[in-house]
């Protein structure tokens, strides 16, 4: 994660959400970053460039996906992508232009 604040910040919270992934693929700022959390923890990389061939995006998001660290912790998933602790959370909501929670 880079030390400049994102333009946007997704927060996936729904295992499977298609859509949300679709517009955070295509979306033109350079490097939005998404934070998963409750059940989107559980999405794999494989499962997300499903979502992102889709609509034509490349795996360059994959580089900034971040999960909630207490949601994957609780759903046993702490490996599955970078963690981030609540502060870090707010951190990055509060340095974002805008926020998109799906």
């Amino acid at each position: 994660m880079s030390s400049e604040a994102p333009h946007i910040l997704h927060v996936i919270s729904r295992l499977g959400d298609g859509r949300a992934w679709s517009v955070a693929g295509r979306d033109p700022d350079a490097g939005p970053l998404v934070v998963l959390v409750h059940d989107a923890v559980l999405e794999t990389p494989d499962s997300v460039m499903g979502y992102l061939a889709d609509v034509g995006a490349g795996a360059g998001l994959l580089a900034s996906v971040r999960a909630s660290r207490r949601d994957a912790s609780r759903r046993l998933v702490v490996e599955r992508w970078p963690t981030i602790d609540y502060r870090q959370f707010v951190e990055l909501m509060v340095g974002a232009e805008r926020v998109i929670s799906w």
